[in-house]
């Protein structure tokens, strides 16, 4: 939730804002694009790693001896844990950052890149790209 709440917000705040430089200055708009969406992906990511490291520690972390929980599978006493032991330069939230953009977030920015491509992020969707027209819901009303 914090990192599609944040990328979108950030995404479609700066593609809004900026338009004039690929309506105007005659940037192209690809480029622009990139920059904006490496940022909004940069951002929105590093806000949303530790609450996903934070349910890595719950979760898959083997207990204690005796199957105990350090933090008796609580997500708030983890994230608690973590933000009273933080370490200078956030280490401890954001280990693991590299591997986890590897494995999942390369695929993550290559799909929204696509989603914004088709037309899923604009203001003004047409109705052949429209999440409307998209869902099965809403299909035979078209």
């Amino acid at each position: 939730m914090v990192f599609w709440t944040s990328y979108m917000t950030l995404y479609n705040w700066l593609k809004n804002k900026f338009f004039l430089f690929w309506v105007y200055n005659d940037m192209s708009y690809d480029w622009c694009k990139f920059n904006f969406h490496t940022f909004s992906f940069l951002i929105a990511s590093g806000l949303a790693y530790p609450f996903y490291y934070t349910r890595e520690m719950v979760d898959i972390w083997p207990k204690e001896r005796g199957g105990f929980c350090t933090w008796n599978n609580s997500y708030r006493q983890c994230l608690k844990f973590m933000i009273e032991n933080i370490e200078l330069q956030f280490y401890n939230c954001l280990r693991g950052y590299s591997g986890w953009f590897r494995r999942f977030g390369l695929q993550y920015y290559v799909a929204l890149w696509f989603a914004d491509n088709l037309g899923m992020m604009s203001n003004c969707n047409e109705a052949f790209n429209s999440l409307e027209a998209i869902s099965p819901i809403f299909a035979e009303s078209v």
